[in-house]
């Protein structure tokens, strides 16, 4: 897996957090297996911010996906939001999968940083 960042709006801040650290944050929580059908943001625009995606991004994404490792749960905030994972719920879709192993934050932690939304 390689690492990057996953960001939430609040209020109208955005809240940042390194995945690597959400990976060591995250160990030793259960695993628990949830729908995919519950992940709201399989249903939402995570990846192309808004704008139509070129082939190339399809493509580079495309690329993530077939190479996900399903032996990873996907991350999910108190509330059941996807913070880490997008890529591997896309595989176990393709795939025929209803469900998805996943960890989910009693709390969530600390953002890195936080930045103004100027959207």
């Amino acid at each position: 897996m390689s690492g990057g960042h996953h960001s939430r709006l609040v209020g109208s801040q955005r809240e940042y957090f390194s995945t690597e650290r959400l990976w060591q944050l995250s160990e030793g929580l259960p695993v628990i297996e949830v729908a995919i059908a519950q992940v709201a943001e399989f249903d939402q625009d995570c990846w192309f911010d808004g704008k139509a995606p070129t082939c190339r991004q399809v493509a580079e994404h495309a690329r993530r996906i077939l190479s996900a490792d399903l032996s990873h749960p996907v991350i999910l905030s108190a509330s059941g939001a996807l913070m880490d994972g997008g890529h591997r719920i896309a595989k176990a879709w393709i795939a025929g999968d209803a469900t998805i192993r996943a960890v989910r934050f009693e709390v969530d932690p600390q953002p890195d940083y936080v930045v103004e939304d100027d959207r």
